[in-house]
């Protein structure tokens, strides 16, 4: 996302500051507008001493509108799973923020809320997952040491909180998005036929020895493992994509008017194709930039035509619930 600016004193400031480096001004985000201000004029969230939430609260609520969205968190006797909670709800705010600047409702069709629920492994593992507009995600994942164990043992180039959060949202908007609407013929031709059964299809995807899968048809392996994945992934990547672009524009680059116009509001842009002539320059420069610091490439992945269409029909999707919704209004 672009840098915001103290209120105060201009100075550039980020989504998650607390407090302005150069005047001491204490940094609120206030959701309703989606920007930064002062917190003398704002309520802090309870949340802020103890996990960093930088989010004003609304009225007479205590919490923020991202820390009212969790149903459960995890002991906090526990000062190491105070630590993990603040990493997990920081990388919930910037899904939130995504969300927001797509105009995206944080509710179903019959005005059930999205919630989510941190939890911890106890007396049995914690699985990662979403289930009509629950989310779910182990603290574990917030452990960087056992993040990346989990990414290796299971052959993922990459594996991240926020990643996990936009796949798993991925999943409310597909119920959202394309059930039942005049997308859903287009998402069986391009994606397949997600009436087949979930369950057994995961069940086979983890009992394959044979790992190798068609990488021109499919952004991650996972995604090859049922119709519903293969939407989660895309709509994660779609994600990652006006997210960095956003950040793009406020770098100090030459761009061509074409481009700075796009940059205007990616997540918003109309031009699917805009979009990826962007991206697609940007992800090669990034991942350059990551292997001069000796580092791995940041977008291990690669955009291939039957991909695109796929995250295209994202961009349809989402673009057509915008405009569906205005037309409402």
């Amino acid at each position: 996302m672009r840098e915001f600016q103290c209120p105060s004193c201009r100075q550039s400031v980020s989504f998650e500051q607390t407090e302005c480096a150069n005047c001491g001004c204490q940094l609120a985000f206030d959701a309703s507008c989606i920007g930064m201000t002062s917190l003398d004029f704002q309520r802090a969230c309870s949340n802020r001493d103890i996990i960093g939430c930088n989010w004003s609260v609304e009225g007479s609520d205590r919490y923020c509108g991202a820390c009212r969205l969790t149903r459960t968190t995890p002991n906090l006797g526990n000062p190491r799973n105070v630590m993990l909670w603040r990493r997990v709800e920081g990388a919930k705010r910037r899904l939130l923020y995504d969300l927001a600047r797509l105009q995206l409702p944080l509710a179903s069709r019959n005005g059930s809320p999205v919630a989510f629920d941190i939890l911890a492994d106890g007396t049995g593992p914690i699985l990662t997952g979403h289930l009509s507009g629950l989310i779910t995600l182990n603290l574990a994942e917030a452990d960087d040491v056992e993040r990346e164990a989990r990414r290796v043992a299971f052959r993922e180039p990459y594996r991240t909180l926020l990643g996990h959060f936009r796949h798993e949202i991925g999943h409310f908007y597909w119920d959202l998005l394309i059930d039942s609407t005049t997308l859903q013929a287009p998402f069986k031709l391009i994606f397949g036929d997600e009436t087949q059964d979930y369950q057994a299809a995961i069940n086979a995807y983890h009992g394959r020895i044979d790992r190798s899968y068609d990488g021109s048809g499919f952004i991650s392996e996972y995604a090859t493992s049922h119709p519903w994945e293969d939407w989660a992934e895309t709509f994660a990547h779609f994600l990652h994509i006006v997210s960095t672009l956003d950040s793009l524009a406020g770098l100090p680059l030459a761009l061509d008017e074409r481009a700075r116009q796009t940059l205007t509001d990616p997540y918003l842009e109309s031009d699917f194709d805009a979009l990826l002539a962007l991206w697609t320059p940007l992800a090669r420069g990034i991942n350059g930039l990551n292997r001069s610091l000796g580092m791995s490439d940041a977008y291990p992945f690669d955009i291939s035509p039957a991909v695109k269409g796929k995250l295209h029909l994202v961009h349809m999707a989402i673009s057509a619930f915008r405009d569906q919704q205005s037309l409402a209004a």
